[in-house]
């Protein structure tokens, strides 16, 4: 049942990023339900994101016995790894805030935010939910949640991919284009990108094989 209930909720992030997408292309036809869904939209993101999180973790057992560790004798290494990711995480977000206040605006404005954390990155909030997917994956020893890692970084780098064609640069033009040169990189910079992705590739191979081994 846990296992059913996490790829449904799975599957309603990635549902909700693809009806995201098809209302705002259709935003100058239904205006009405463009509105409706873009307040919505970031609920449903946020609740499947962490229903996903819980329903197959480890420490549920008792609810849900076919849940197993996917991490098993690892786990005191991995909870420490994903403390340290979440704290990177929320430090990222605050980041963002202070750009945010210093610039006297809400996060609903539109502004071309070029300062702090958008200096280094073009998506510094997407990078924080993914870090900080990911530390709670590996604290809550969720098994379909670490599976799904991947899957969420390359949906919100198609996300972003799709932001910045249909939203930036509309609204933004030739500004945005300079501010693409000067920050290439979408959520992970170089070496950035390449230090993720060996600890992702070890980080699955080590449970992986731990709970090959101990099973």
């Amino acid at each position: 049942m846990s296992i059913v209930l996490t790829l449904i909720f799975e599957i309603i992030f990635i549902l909700n990023l693809f009806l995201f997408w098809l209302v705002f292309l259709k935003r100058n036809e239904y205006p009405g339900l463009h509105s409706l869904y873009k307040s919505i939209f970031p609920y449903i993101w946020t609740i499947s994101l962490v229903c996903t999180l819980i329903f197959n973790s480890n420490f549920l057992q008792f609810i849900f016995p076919i849940n197993f560790s996917y991490l098993q004798d690892l786990w005191i290494w991995f909870l420490l790894l994903g403390i340290v990711l979440i704290v990177v995480g929320i430090k990222v977000i605050s980041m963002v805030r202070k750009v945010f206040k210093v610039k006297g605006m809400s996060s609903d404005e539109s502004i071309l935010i070029t300062k702090g954390p958008y200096a280094l990155i073009r998506h510094p909030i997407y990078l924080a939910w993914i870090l900080i997917f990911t530390g709670w994956a590996f604290i809550l020893d969720s098994p379909l949640a670490i599976i799904f890692i991947p899957v969420l970084i390359l949906l919100l780098w198609i996300h972003s991919i799709y932001e910045e064609r249909y939203i930036l640069l509309p609204e933004y033009g030739d500004r945005f284009l300079q501010y693409c040169k000067k920050v290439p990189y979408r959520i992970f910079s170089t070496p950035y990108n390449y230090i993720i992705i060996i600890i992702g590739i070890v980080v699955g191979y080590l449970g992986l094989i731990n709970w090959l081994f101990s099973s």
